[in-house]
C-alpha cells in the first residue's frame, strides 16, 4: 500500500479544526490484492490467507494475498470482512505511514477516502490547544509499533534472501498474477539448506516466516475457488439482490464476528518473537 496523491501528512496547520471519521466497509481493500505484513501477525495470516513476497527499494518483503483475479471474495456486499483475522494495515484506514529519517515516519491520511470530514460528531485530529487527540494519538503509537516491527521484518528477509528461498510465485491454474513481481518460497531450496543457513534463519526470526508461507500456499486454491464462485454467483445477484446462498455458505466455516467499526484497542501488531526468546 503506497502512498499516492491523495495522501496527505496530518499536520495541525491543514487538519488542525477538520476531523475523522472511522470507516464501517472493508470495500476499499479491493483496490489492494497485496497488503504488506510484518512479523507478528505471520502467523494469523498464515491461518487464512496465502503469504508471498514482493520487491521493493529495501528488498523482498512479505505480503499477504488478498484476490487472484479481478474482484475480492474476502469483502462481502455490506462491507464485512470475511476471513478470520484482518490484517493489521488495513485497520487503520484512511491513515498512512511515510518513512523519514532513521526509523521516524510522517502520519499521512487519504484525503480522498470519504473520512476526513468537518462533521462535530467525528473524531478530532487535534486537541484545541494543538496536541494530537487520544484517539488520534493511539493510530500513531499503532504506526509506531509497527515502524519496529518492519525493522525485525526487513532484518529476517535479509537472511531469506541471503538463503535464495525465493522463486517466481505460479498462481494456481487458470488465474493470473494480480500484480507483477511476486514470489514464493521454494520448498526444494529450503530443504536443502545446511545447517548454517538455517541457523542464520532462524538468528534472523526469519524461519518461522518461512514454514508460515509455505503452510499459507495452501490458501491459493481457497482463494480461487472463492472467486470463481464470486463470479458464477453475479449473474444471479443482478436478479435476486440477497448474496448468493452457496457462496455464503462456503465462507460460514471460517468468517469470524466482526465490527463494523473496528475498535481502535484492535489495531495492535502482536509483539513478533524474537528467535533470542526460543532459546530459553
Amino acid at each position: 500500500m503506497s502512498a499516492g496523491p491523495t495522501l496527505f501528512p496530518v499536520s495541525p496547520e491543514r487538519h488542525g479544526t477538520r476531523r475523522w471519521r472511522r470507516f464501517s466497509s472493508y470495500a476499499f481493500a479491493q483496490a489492494h490484492p497485496v497488503v504488506p505484513l510484518v512479523l507478528g501477525e505471520h502467523e494469523q495470516i498464515a491461518a487464512c490467507l496465502p503469504i508471498l513476497f514482493t520487491d521493493s527499494a529495501a528488498g523482498p518483503l512479505p505480503v499477504a494475498l488478498t484476490r487472484l483475479g479481478v474482484q475480492t471474495a474476502l469483502v462481502a456486499d455490506n462491507g464485512a470482512w470475511r476471513g478470520s483475522y484482518v490484517p493489521s494495515i488495513l485497520r487503520v484506514h484512511p491513515f498512512h505511514a511515510q518513512p523519514t529519517e532513521g526509523d521516524q515516519f510522517a502520519l499521512m491520511v487519504d484525503e480522498a477516502s470519504g473520512l476526513v470530514t468537518d462533521d462535530p460528531q467525528d473524531v478530532a485530529f487535534f486537541t484545541p490547544d494543538g496536541a494530537l487527540d487520544p484517539e488520534l494519538a493511539q493510530v500513531v503509537d499503532f504506526f509506531r509499533n509497527r515502524v519496529q516491527a518492519e525493522v525485525l521484518t526487513r532484518a529476517a528477509m535479509a537472511a531469506i534472501t541471503r538463503a535464495g528461498l525465493l522463486a517466481p510465485f505460479v498462481p494456481p491454474e487458470g488465474k493470473t498474477l494480480p500484480c507483477a513481481g511476486l514470489m514464493q518460497v521454494n520448498a526444494e531450496a529450503l530443504a536443502g539448506l545446511g545447517r548454517v543457513a538455517l541457523a542464520d534463519l532462524h538468528r534472523a526470526g526469519a524461519l518461522a516466516l518461512v514454514y508460515s508461507a509455505l503452510v499459507a500456499q495452501h490458501h491459493l486454491a481457497f482463494l480461487a475457488h472463492a472467486e470463481t464462485l464470486l463470479a458464477r454467483a453475479a449473474p444471479k445477484a443482478a436478479a435476486s439482490p440477497p448474496e448468493n446462498a452457496e457462496l455464503s455458505g462456503f465462507f460460514d466455516a471460517l468468517v469470524s464476528a466482526q465490527a463494523q467499526e473496528p475498535a481502535l484497542a484492535d489495531w495492535v501488531i502482536p509483539e513478533p518473537r524474537r528467535a533470542s526468546d526460543t532459546n530459553h
